[in-house]
């Protein structure tokens, strides 16, 4: 082979190789279409929201430390006074204080009305949290011998506290807040 001809060879494989290289390169530069939520699929996610957002109450009530105090009425006597004390009720968390995001994040989705697609902030994080959640409902549910998880199951197995939460009632609510709460600290961070 001369060698015209073995660069005019060469540069027809370096052009065909670069014309095959090209659209996966145009495919990789492309942004990723959303996907679209059907109506059945965002009738359930509605409803699964309707049931699992109220659960942040008592999310949030574990989070946000409680300070009440009760006057001397009824209360122990002192010893060094001999006159009715004040009693000071001090509610104090095991876990250090939730990121204000979060809180913040709580309260948009407390108010918020599942289903209400213009509220494009709280439907978007209530979409992102709810992959999380639906991912640890996934993993529970087959340790109940599920085989897959949609949003009704989601909404079951975080309302309905039963043996794979915990061996007691407070376990289980206990259990079952850290997730909620773990789930929404990441879909917080990971805001678009």
């Amino acid at each position: 082979m001369t060698y015209q001809g073995w660069f005019r060879s060469a540069t027809a494989v370096a052009l065909a190789g670069g014309l095959m290289v090209a659209p996966t390169v145009l495919r990789a530069r492309q942004q990723p279409t959303p996907i679209e939520l059907d109506a059945a699929t965002l009738a359930e996610r509605t409803d699964a929201a309707r049931a699992i957002i109220p659960l942040l109450e008592d999310v949030k009530r574990r989070v946000e430390p409680g300070v009440q105090a009760q006057t001397g009425t009824g209360s122990p006597t002192s010893p060094f006074t001999g006159t009715p004390t004040t009693v000071f009720s001090v509610t104090l968390s095991k876990r250090p204080p939730a990121d204000p995001q979060v809180v913040q994040a709580m309260d948009r989705l407390l108010k918020w009305e599942p289903g209400n697609r213009s509220a494009e902030y709280e439907a978007a994080l209530f979409d992102r949290w709810f992959e999380r959640l639906s991912s640890r409902a996934s993993a529970q549910g087959t340790q109940r011998g599920l085989v897959s998880c949609d949003a009704g199951c989601v909404a079951r197995t975080m309302t309905s506290l039963d043996g794979t939460w915990g061996k007691t009632d407070a376990e289980r609510a206990e259990a079952r807040d850290e997730v909620l709460l773990e789930t929404l600290a990441e879909a917080v961070k990971t805001k678009e």
